[in-house]
């Protein structure tokens, strides 16, 4: 599937070139500039410098023709000397002055140029060099008049500075044309040498956008020896960093990491794509496979071989889909194929896309199931798992894949008790699922209401035919005083987990009420069954030992009645865990012995008072099958040997009891001395006991 992969959004800038080369542009353009305000700048003081010299030169020339014409006496002609002066445009205005300041003459001064010649002329002859003044834009030059080393006078001529303004663009126009041409040609050359320069950038900026677009890109390639060429080999190290990492990802988020299988998200995801796009057609089968002894085996296995086994089923799995695949879903290499997963510790899972018909999907499950029921033959030993398969119709039974993977899983639980270990969903299923919900709950309130009761089995000694002890049975028994079938609530408490409370409830009333017995001189001893879920907890011994004490029960009166199958899930623990119950005198109870897988040399270690032949073979005797008689033999010469009591439960006819009173075996139990009564019933029977000898009890 592709990587999903996203980085943000990166805006690169377009026309990057272009930028450039108007960046460049506009920096030429402020340095012509700048360079065209510096030579006006120059051309500007050059030409103020000019007319400056030109005015001091020419106001020089005016106090040198004065003295001279003062020297000749011809003193009356200087009006009209100056006069034709100030006829050029350039001049506005002269004036003669004598030692004392009196002017001589004066020509084209008007009253403000008069006072203002006057006070330069003042400073003038005090001064050794010429006076020169710049007020509004007029310039004033005064030179004093000298007669050898006498000042006599001063002459001052008064200018307009603009006739004499020099003009630098006219001068500057052939440079200014001469910069133009240059931009024209060297715009484009600039542009070119600017794109060049910044193109590796620019494919770095493309190469980012690809993939903040789509996830990855091609590598970047870059051969040009500087500081890109290393951004682009970082680059293409990231990539494939986050590549790898994003593999990684996927395949924690996906993948199961024992087999490599699909995991339960993944094998949702691929159940609820198919019914999307198969748009209310038939989208395909789910097929749930449980591996019911798994769970124990692996509990005995180092992580390693367990990885390794775990291995050897996938590829078991995976295998065999491929071949019923091809075989009985005959899929063609345009259809999709089945996906096979695991989604839970025990529990394998294939989708068959297109499989619409029951009797396909079954026929198509059936295959792997047996498959995976084969013995493995894995270092050296040969396993077998026990699988069973529930299948579920997509979309019949279920329009996404939660639902579809909830019914096959209603379906999977139905099929632990089917005879093909397969189970097809069924409406049925759902409506009994329903059911025990709906059992449930009410068993929950049962237990708060404390409807349960203890109902009791007589126990004849065969040694005397006196009722010696009794089972306690659990009986739910509704207000209205309906009595619920312990075969109808009995496994739903063992699947909700209500059993353990409701074994508790029993056990305490089975110890008040034996205790009650004994007070009122009836001893009998009373045996209460133990559940799985019980004897798990560590704390059983403390609370059955407490249980004992608050009823006031001798602990000798008490039987546990633990099944074999529970012992033997870990002897050690449970040698560990009764103990403290034998040694305060409790008495202990094998049930269903021989039904499960024994370890004599276990069981021989484990301090149990008492073994029950379960009633199956009580049965097997009824129809003459002599393998019955056979195992009957060897558990009481076992017990016999163990020396322990034996108790005969199921015993239904009098053949029966006199089988068992032959072999030696010390109790019975069965219809054929009375089924479970409550306890006022059961006390009536001790105290009619107690009146008479009696072989035999009618049932209740």
């Amino acid at each position: 599937m592709p990587s999903p992969l996203r980085f943000a959004s990166i805006n690169r800038p377009r026309g990057l070139a272009a930028r450039a080369m108007l960046l460049v542009t506009g920096l030429m353009a402020v340095t012509a500039a700048l360079c065209v305000g510096v030579v006006l700048l120059g051309a500007e003081r050059e030409g103020a410098r000019q007319q400056l010299a030109i005015t001091h030169d020419m106001t020089i020339h005016l106090a040198q023709r004065t003295s001279e014409v003062i020297a000749r006496g011809n003193a009356h002609i200087l009006p009209v000397m100056i006069k034709g002066a100030v006829q050029r445009d350039d001049v506005r205005a002269i004036s003669i002055h004598d030692a004392q300041g009196r002017v001589l003459a004066q020509a084209g001064a008007t009253p403000r140029d008069a006072r203002l010649i006057a006070e330069i002329a003042a400073r003038a002859m005090q001064s050794e060099t010429e006076i020169y003044s710049r007020e509004g834009g007029v310039l004033t030059v005064a030179a004093p008049i000298m007669r050898g080393e006498e000042r006599i006078g001063v002459a001052v001529r008064m200018w307009d500075r603009d006739a004499y303004r020099f003009d630098p663009f006219a001068s500057l126009a052939p440079f200014v044309t001469l910069l133009a041409l240059l931009a024209l040609v060297a715009l484009p050359i600039t542009a070119l040498l600017v794109r060049r320069a910044i193109a590796p950038l620019d494919q770095l900026s493309r190469f980012a956008e690809r993939v903040a677009q789509d996830g990855h890109a091609e590598p970047l390639l870059l051969r040009t020896g500087d500081e890109f060429e290393t951004l682009a080999k970082a680059f293409n190290r990231m990539i494939v960093r986050i590549d790898e990492s994003m593999r990684r990802i996927q395949e924690i988020a996906f993948v199961d990491p024992a087999t490599q299988l699909p995991n339960n998200d993944r094998f949702v995801r691929e159940v609820d794509y198919s019914i999307l796009h198969a748009q209310g057609e038939a989208a395909g089968a789910v097929a749930l496979f449980e591996l019911q002894r798994l769970p124990r085996l692996l509990q005995t296995l180092d992580p390693s071989a367990t990885r390794d086994f775990l291995r050897a089923v996938a590829e078991r799995l995976t295998a065999a889909t491929r071949t019923v695949d091809s075989v009985v879903r005959l899929r063609t290499a345009n259809d999709p194929p089945a996906v096979a997963a695991r989604i839970g510790a025990a529990e394998f899972a294939v989708f068959a896309p297109g499989l619409s018909q029951p009797g396909d999907a079954a026929r198509f499950a059936q295959h792997l199931n047996a498959a995976l029921n084969q013995a493995f033959e894995w270092r050296g030993h040969k396993l077998t798992l026990g699988a069973c398969c529930g299948v579920a119709l997509a979309p019949r039974d279920g329009k996404d894949a939660d639902a579809v993977i909830r019914h096959a899983r209603m379906a999977l639980g139905a099929a632990a008790q089917a005879p093909s270990k397969l189970k097809v969903f069924t409406q049925s299923l759902d409506r009994e699922a329903m059911a025990r919900l709906t059992l449930e709950r009410e068993m929950r309130g049962a237990l708060e209401s404390n409807e349960f009761r203890a109902y009791f089995q007589p126990k004849i000694n065969l040694a005397n035919g006196r009722i010696g002890a009794c089972e306690a049975l659990a009986r739910w028994v509704r207000p209205d005083r309906t009595i619920i079938s312990p075969g109808r609530f009995i496994p739903v408490a063992e699947e909700s987990g209500l059993i353990g409370a409701l074994s508790d409830a029993i056990m305490r009333e089975a110890c008040w009420k034996a205790a009650s017995w004994a007070r009122a001189g009836h001893h009998v001893n009373v045996s209460v069954n133990v559940s799985a879920l019980q004897f798990r907890n560590d704390r059983f011994a403390d609370g059955v030992l407490r249980i004992v004490q608050h009823a006031g029960l001798a602990p000798q009166r008490l039987e546990l009645e633990i099944t074999e199958s529970v012992v033997m899930e870990d002897p050690d623990r449970a040698l560990h865990l009764i103990k403290p119950l034998r040694e305060a005198g409790v008495r202990l109870a094998i049930d269903d012995f021989g039904c499960g897988h024994s370890s004599l040399s276990a069981l021989s270690r484990l301090p149990f008072d008492v073994i029950k032949i379960d009633q199956q073979f009580v049965r097997a005797l009824e129809r003459g099958e002599p393998e019955g008689e056979a195992i009957i033999d060897m558990i009481i010469a076992l017990a016999d040997r163990l020396n322990m009591e034996i108790v005969a439960e199921g015993v239904e006819r009098r053949e029966e009891a006199a089988f068992m009173e032959r072999r030696g075996c010390h109790w019975v139990q069965g219809f054929l001395y009375g089924a479970a009564v409550s306890a006022p019933e059961f006390a009536e029977l001790l105290r009619r006991q107690a009146g008479e000898e009696i072989t035999a009890i009618d049932a209740a």
